[in-house]
């Protein structure tokens, strides 16, 4: 043979030679069953290529669990009963030619439990255990006659070779096993026994309530803090509850059904499966009454007396004839006899209802007729000579031409994630402001921006985001669009009307403070205090309030008087629309018309003109007042030199 043919054979074996002594398996000699196997695979091999770990006698070909080759150090589930074992490397295509194997042994783990032997039932109980916890092994409380392989509630071991896991006993008393189990096929690998006594449970509570009352409830059971006590119908099924109120407290308060009828209190287990305690409780029906005027002309205020529960959130509404949860506009019991309340602006048929707070039941009702008000007339309202013509100037200047600076406070309480016409009253809000600052605001006008309500839930925050400076439209429209409302947040509008003072110090001249809002305070706060001592530290600050999807006339009222006290105007806003024409509005200089001491009405000087019922009014614009005379038909002027 030629010297060539020698050195091609001699190639030939040194390739094989080198690709025979490349795939060699590495990993443990020995490993618990039902584990994860590190196996390293040295050499190079077709990522299709899969490592399996069969029995020695196995023929080339078979397999069990495997795991492709796709990298240099896989993992493969041992099997689940000890013995001893081959790791094979498989080749990618059938019939899976064997590339490399080595032997292994799998063996039982060494694992413990520690625990107390008995406990109460639904109790915690801490379990100290040692044993494997890198393949998802877990801890399970079982009825000591249940197969191995099952579990039900389980919580998985964390740390290095030991720690300690908190575990809740079962509802029903018995005999129990805790079972330490293995990740994937669930093989017991220690077990210890477990006795589950029962508890003494009860409920001391009253026998009656009145239709939608609050009542305090005693208890006495396993005190898990989350075993809670609900109110439900006596035939309801074993885990249906209804409003509930957990065990953290001794006694807990809960509210009562706003239907009359015979009820059942009752303890239930965290996972609602057991009833530890029930009571009964008869739920008495409520007698109420509505009474005012049976003729209203539209757009008019008019009292209406009642007699109720006047448990919390009972409210009084106007509504269409037949359908008493479709309220126009409505007024909180709480604020007493007589309420005002607003009549519609259109004629016809209505009705008066007193409606309970949680699941609005009529519990009275009596109808209302509305009927066309007297022919109204019309006010304008200007400033100085240059805007006769009816026209307001740019937002950031006032009608006279002097330079204004504008504080907008924005209402981003849980409230505000409510929808409107299918899309968040937040994201409505946000949009109507950026349109503000990037359309409305004359350029370089001093803007700052306070919000409220966005930073936890439960919690009274307010933050002023951006001091006081010459407008910069797109970075404030920036901060405007990162401005998100939190679930349950509350809302603090004494303490950021307050906080007015410290924002605008400095400031030469007037300045409009715009509030965008859809709710009441509910901090504890008095926010007519705080514009009134805002306007006693002598700062030339007019307050204008947008009410947002505000349908509460009372605090429409209240927001008015706030308004008109602070030297501005209440806006309406019912939908999205309303909102960015009311915010535009907001950041001129306003008007406010009064009948008497009480706020009616409100607009910008220079702005269209306003209709009103014939009568005598007070005007109030830049710090001053005059009269005038409306009457039917015409338009009547006033102008603020």
């Amino acid at each position: 043979m030629s010297k060539s043919g020698m050195g091609g054979l001699l190639a030939l074996w040194l390739l094989c030679s080198g690709t025979a002594q490349a795939l060699e398996l590495q990993a443990a000699d020995q490993v618990g069953v039902d584990s994860q196997v590190s196996v390293r695979i040295v050499g190079s091999v077709d990522p299709k290529a899969f490592v399996s770990i069969v029995e020695p006698a196995q023929p080339a070909g078979e397999y069990d669990r495997y795991a492709y080759a796709r990298s240099a150090e896989i993992s493969v589930a041992a099997p689940t009963t000890p013995g001893t074992y081959e790791i094979r490397l498989l080749g990618a295509d059938s019939p899976y030619p064997t590339l490399a194997s080595r032997p292994i042994e799998v063996v039982m783990p060494t694992a413990s439990l520690q625990a107390p032997a008995e406990v109460g039932v639904g109790q915690k109980l801490s379990v100290r255990w040692s044993g494997p916890s890198g393949a998802q092994e877990f801890l399970s409380i079982l009825p000591a006659t249940a197969e191995d392989g099952s579990y039900e509630h389980y919580s998985y071991v964390r740390g290095e070779g030991s720690g300690t896991v908190e575990l809740e006993a079962p509802t029903t008393p018995g005999d129990f096993e805790i079972r330490y189990m293995t990740g994937s096929a669930s093989i017991v690998i220690a077990r210890q026994p477990l006795r589950v006594g029962d508890v003494a449970a009860s409920l001391q509570a009253p026998t009656e309530a009145a239709l939608g009352s609050t009542i305090s409830i005693g208890w006495q059971g396993t005190g898990n803090r989350l075993d809670f006590i609900t109110i439900v119908k006596p035939d309801a099924a074993s885990g249906d509850y209804g409003d509930y109120a957990y065990t953290r407290d001794n006694p807990v308060k809960l509210a009562v059904p706003e239907v009359a009828g015979e009820y059942e209190l009752r303890y239930l287990s965290a996972d609602s499966s057991r009833i530890y305690a029930r009571a009964p409780l008869r739920v008495g029906g409520a007698a109420a009454s509505v009474d005012g005027p049976v003729q209203v002309e539209a757009g008019s205020e008019f009292a209406v007396r009642w007699s109720g529960p006047d448990n919390d959130l009972d409210y009084v509404a106007v509504t269409p004839v037949g359908r008493p949860n479709d309220y126009l506009n409505y007024t909180y019991t709480r604020r007493g006899s007589p309420l005002a309340l607003g009549a519609p602006t259109e004629p016809g048929d209505y009705e008066l209802h007193y409606l309970t707070g949680r699941s609005n039941q009529s519990l009275a009702s009596r109808p209302l007729k509305v009927v066309p008000s007297a022919q109204p007339g019309s006010l304008r309202v200007t400033a100085g000579a240059a805007n006769a013509s009816g026209q307001p100037g740019p937002a950031g200047g006032a009608s006279s031409g002097e330079r204004l600076s504008i504080e907008l406070i924005l209402d981003a309480s849980g409230s505000m994630l409510q929808k409107l016409s299918g899309q968040r009253r937040i994201d409505i809000a946000r949009q109507a402001l950026q349109s503000l600052v990037r359309q409305d605001i004359q350029a370089d006008t001093p803007v700052a921006l306070r919000v409220f309500g966005h930073r936890q839930p439960n919690a009274c925050d307010t933050d002023l985001l951006v001091p006081l400076a010459p407008l910069d439209a797109a970075a404030m429209g920036q901060r405007i669009a990162g401005i998100e409302a939190k679930n349950l947040a509350k809302t603090p509008i004494a303490a950021s009307l307050a906080a007015v003072a410290d924002d605008l110090a400095g400031v030469e001249g007037r300045a409009i403070v715009i509030l965008v809002t859809d709710g009441e305070e509910t901090c504890g706060g008095n926010p007519e205090a705080a514009v009134q001592q805002l306007r006693q530290q002598g700062f030339e600050v007019v307050l204008n309030i947008v009410g947002f999807a505000v349908d509460d006339y009372a605090l429409e009222q209240d927001f008015r008087r706030w308004a008109s006290l602070g030297g501005g105007a209440y806006f309406q806003a019912k939908d999205a629309a309303a909102l960015s024409r009311s915010i535009a509005q907001a950041a001129q200089q306003p008007f406010s018309v009064l009948d008497g001491e009480r706020p009616v009405a409100a607009g910008v000087l220079g702005g269209e003109a306003i209709s009103l019922k014939p009568g005598r009014y007070t005007v109030r614009a830049l710090g001053r007042s005059q009269i005038v005379e409306v009457q039917a038909g015409t338009e009547a002027r006033v102008n603020f030199d």
